[in-house]
């Protein structure tokens, strides 16, 4: 009986040293929440543990709560509307609206698009400082407003 609890806290052991070495965050959902301040893979594995008992990890990313806050994910995906939209991007902003800022207040997430809309077309020369601005520049100047 003791061989049984003593294998499986060495495997409880080994798995959080072993995933300490591929993550130092678990992501967001409930275990983000109760175990995000703390550091090391032994907090890591029970946030893990926690998020995956309560499937909050899903939940947390689908609306935006329990420490996910758009992420690598959905800026590469805001980039990339960005870049694939940048002449109509840039009718809407000189407007202050349309269909392609409301969509990117969206994506931004913004809590008040009213304000951003007027914010971005006030920075419009700023935004879109010339001719041939990369889109990865138009990307950056956006996300400082937001920011």
């Amino acid at each position: 009986m003791f061989k049984g609890k003593l294998a499986a806290a060495v495997a409880v052991v080994s798995l959080a040293l072993a995933s300490s070495a591929f993550a130092t965050k678990v992501g967001p959902g409930l275990g983000y929440v109760v175990f995000g301040d703390q550091n090391g893979p032994v907090y890591d594995l029970l946030a893990a543990t926690t998020n995956g008992t309560f499937c909050s990890q899903g939940f947390a990313i689908t609306f935006g709560t329990s420490g996910y806050s758009g992420g690598l994910i959905g800026m590469e995906e805001t980039d990339k509307f960005i870049a694939d939209n940048m002449d109509a991007l840039a009718t809407d902003i000189a407007m202050g609206e349309g269909e392609y800022v409301d969509t990117l207040s969206t994506m931004l997430n913004v809590s008040d698009s009213v304000a951003f809309k007027a914010a971005l077309q006030a920075n419009f020369d700023n935004i879109f400082s010339s001719s041939d601005v990369s889109a990865t520049e138009v990307s950056g100047k956006i996300y400082s407003l937001v920011g």
